[in-house]
């Protein structure tokens, strides 16, 4: 028979003892490496969180900026006409409310009927750190500014000749083009050929000067009508889209009105001049020191680059353009004019009379000329009034 002696007892116990408590410190320690785990992986993630918090609102304030200047660009080509070759406005920096300072470079190109700006926006800082945002605009002013709209024919009547015409050039881009336009009827009656010559041209070096080699075969004389009115500035407001008060207002307000001494050549915005100058227009009606080149000289109103359209407004009468003057662009006649206004003078462009009209006299000239369509013929007149976005183009954020 065994016996268990209290001293085996007391050893027994004190091993028990001595596991549990080993057992008791390796459990503290698992859930001590457990807890530092959970903190350190609670600390990571919200490193991480935090720094994709940061990574958005950066990238927000990078797209802001680009948007910024692409409404800046918006807001500059409601004012001002741009060209292909037209300097390209630059927008302020930008400033975020998180310090950041973002630098945006705006780059503009005609496509079809718009302008297409890219907005490019990166941080000073950082310069990994950008954003591209990018539209397309269509500039409203004096013209429709849809694709369809161009120049109006080269003779334009409220009314009717009131005479036959005499010996005279029209040359025209297609030989079934409209020659001759009344809101009172297309018909020989209305609009009497006479002795008008009709000739097609081709402007193949695209400069906008009629070249002897440039000259085509005889065309039709072709009429053509447009909506009758009874009302103030028929003719004007089928052809514009600007109201006449307005554009009046325009060339005051940019000092273009002359009672004499026209300027010779181009002319900053807007592309108007208000003519008060009742007598004969003439070399010496004419001021300025034009240099003397393809289709420019000192007699010469406006350029093939910078279109002009003359308001020769009521008050001014019916004056007389002699065969000295050459004139780019639109002359408009306010009044009626029973007597002859157009005493040989050339025009690249178009002759608008309201109300019934003398024909051009002997030995003028009037050649239908391309200053573009829609939005970029109201930049080459340089009457721009608003830029709205063309719809469905899109943005992109880079």
């Amino acid at each position: 028979m065994n016996h268990l002696s209290a001293s085996s007892l007391t050893g027994c116990c004190r091993a028990a003892r001595r596991q549990h408590g080993a057992m008791t410190l390796l459990f503290g320690l698992l859930l001590l490496i457990g807890a530092g785990i959970l903190v350190f992986s609670s600390g990571r993630t919200s490193v991480v969180e935090q720094r994709i918090a940061n990574n958005e609102q950066q990238g927000i304030a990078a797209q802001d900026a680009a948007e910024a200047g692409l409404e800046y660009a918006r807001a500059w080509l409601g004012q001002n006409p741009w060209r292909t070759g037209t300097a390209v406005p630059t927008p302020p920096a930008q400033n975020t409310i998180n310090g950041e300072v973002y630098d945006i470079a705006l780059d503009f190109s005609a496509v079809a009927n718009a302008i297409c700006v890219s907005s490019q926006a990166a941080a000073r800082g950082d310069g990994a750190l950008s954003a591209t945002a990018q539209g397309c605009f269509i500039q409203h002013g004096l013209f429709e500014a849809s694709p369809g709209t161009t120049m109006p024919p080269p003779l334009v009547l409220g009314g009717c000749f009131r005479a036959t015409p005499e010996a005279s050039e029209v040359y025209v881009f297609e030989d079934t083009e409209i020659t001759v336009a009344s809101a009172s009827a297309a018909t020989p009656a209305c609009l009497p050929q006479g002795d008008i010559l009709v000739s097609t041209w081709n402007d193949r070096d695209q400069d906008r000067v009629l070249a002897p080699a440039e000259k085509g075969p005889s065309a039709d004389y072709e009429r053509g009508s447009f909506a009758d009115c009874d009302a103030a500035h028929c003719a004007w407001n089928n052809i514009f889209a600007l109201p006449f008060e307005k554009a009046v207002q325009f060339a005051k307000d940019a000092d273009h009105r002359f009672s004499d001494r026209i300027p010779c050549g181009g002319t900053s915005a807007p592309g108007i001049y208000l003519i008060e100058h009742s007598g004969t227009i003439d070399a010496f009606a004419l001021r300025g020191s034009c240099a003397a080149q393809d289709g420019l000289d000192d007699r010469t109103i406006g350029t093939p680059d910078s279109p002009i359209l003359l308001i020769v407004s009521s008050e001014a009468g019916c004056p007389v353009f002699s065969e000295e003057i050459s004139i780019y662009g639109i002359v408009y006649f306010e009044n009626p004019c029973e007597n002859q206004t157009w005493v040989g003078a050339s025009i690249q462009g178009s002759l608008i009379w309201e109300g019934d009209a003398a024909p051009p006299g002997h030995g003028s000239v009037v050649i239908a000329t391309d200053y573009g369509a829609g939005s970029a013929l109201n930049a080459a007149f340089q009457v721009v009034t608003e830029a709205s976005q063309v719809p469905g183009t899109w943005r992109d954020w880079q």
